[in-house]
């Protein structure tokens, strides 16, 4: 019986070479009706001080794109993939933890598919491998596949000599890529990395506890901003890094507060042995104090110009609404090539978005009142407003009865057309 080795050249993991499942090989059958047998021989493989994924799902694609079968790495294991022979595309996703993401359905996943982050869910050790074979009637097809790192990991942060007044340290990196389809491109949304530190024991030194944070690599060159807030203000100091944050790397961050406002920061990107070590160094100045803050925002007030739909003490963050709406949004592409046009506020945490129903209803309810007195006057303006419903699009009109008495209506499983009013939210770090 003929065999045919399929050895995949791919990007080992941050200290060596992730393989797909287990050291041992596993037969799967294939049975092509009245053809002869087809097999494909998997040899998964560990080197070095790595070790295989914990989850993993192998998606089988055939030649038009179509996935005939998505199988669990056990399930592989065990049974293998039913198939026909003919060419096919093969793409593994591993990670440690698989429920973070909302994965493609056999359905409608092809290779640019996104693999989406659930919602309240943080990114983990995101690998990816993709490799085209053929089966043959009556051969054994052996293929060897090593998993690529998709995400950097951020291990240890340390931040010195901060100010005894200062009750509370982050470090917020960005824009990062949010998302990355099946094939290892990514899409345009972006997002960014909020790090909280925690005051350690020793005198004026915070520092990153827990577990390792995952991220997609930036868009770009990140910036990367110092914020240390104290009973009175929040002071915070960006700088625009001179190299992008590329997967498969470590970063360490490692902060010094200097005195007159000075703080100065120092960051490398460890990778493995046969990629080198890269370095970034830079410092903040005095004159990069970009914000100083007061009066945290509220929800349904004004904030640096924004009305506020909401507000997240816990996380420090708020949503705010655009100043104002357009129409003549009549499609998905339209809305998506808006958004990309419209300025962000400071301390913007990824792009614009629909508001869902909720917020909608709130920013007219508060924001429309037949008054001169009305501090908020002007601020919205009667008609029907684009919105989501878990995930799905929806409306809110917002009308007049013969009393000026404002009516507020929503409807679910809306379409599009150019006379709603487009009016996205954005949520901002503070």
């Amino acid at each position: 019986m003929k065999i045919k080795n399929l050895s995949y050249a791919a990007i080992a993991a941050c200290l060596g070479m992730v393989g797909l499942g287990s050291c041992n090989k596993e037969e799967a059958v294939y049975q092509g009706g009245e053809k002869e047998m087809s097999r494909l021989r998997v040899m998964t493989r560990a080197e070095g001080e790595s070790t295989p994924p914990k989850e993993a799902k192998i998606y089988l694609l055939d030649k038009d794109g179509k996935c005939t079968n998505i199988v669990d790495l056990e399930d592989f294991n065990k049974n293998g993939i039913p198939a026909t022979p003919g060419d096919y595309r093969i793409i593994a996703i591993g990670g440690n933890d698989l429920s973070a993401y909302k994965l493609p359905e056999q359905a409608d996943a092809n290779d640019s598919s996104i693999i989406k982050l659930n919602s309240g869910k943080k990114h983990t050790d995101l690998l990816l491998a993709t490799d085209d074979i053929t089966l043959n009637e009556g051969e054994t097809t052996q293929l060897n596949m090593t998993l690529n790192r998709e995400v950097i990991c951020i291990k240890d942060v340390n931040a010195d000599k901060i100010p005894k007044d200062v009750i509370g340290t982050e470090i917020i990196i960005g824009p990062m890529y949010k998302n990355i389809r099946m094939d290892g491109k990514y899409t345009d949304d972006t997002d960014s990395i909020r790090i909280a530190l925690t005051k350690d024991t020793e005198d004026r030194k915070w520092i990153l506890k827990g577990d390792s944070i995952f991220s997609l690599p930036s868009k770009g060159n990140p910036k990367v901003i110092l914020r240390l807030i104290t009973p009175k203000n929040t002071q915070e100091y960006s700088y625009q890094t001179t190299k992008p944050l590329t997967k498969n790397h470590f970063v360490r961050l490692d902060l010094v507060y200097r005195e007159g406002l000075k703080a100065y920061l120092s960051a490398s990107l460890s990778a493995p042995i046969w990629e080198g070590t890269d370095s970034i160094v830079y410092g903040y100045e005095k004159e990069d104090l970009s914000k100083e803050t007061v009066n945290p925002p509220v929800a349904g007030n004004m904030y640096n110009a924004f009305f506020v739909v909401s507000v997240d003490t816990s996380t420090r963050t708020a949503v705010l609404l655009r100043k104002k709406g357009d129409t003549g949004v009549s499609s998905k592409e339209d809305m998506t090539a808006m958004s990309s046009k419209i300025n962000k506020p400071d301390s913007a945490i990824g792009e614009w978005r629909l508001p869902t129903i909720e917020e909608c209803k709130f920013f007219l309810e508060k924001c429309y009142v037949n008054s001169n007195n009305n501090p908020y006057s002007g601020l919205v303006e009667t008609g029907t407003y684009y919105c989501t419903k878990d995930g799905k699009l929806a409306t809110v009109t917002l009308s007049l009865n013969d009393k000026k008495a404002k009516i507020i209506t929503s409807k679910e499983n809306a379409s599009y057309s150019k006379d709603y009013i487009y009016r996205p939210v954005i949520e901002i770090s503070y």
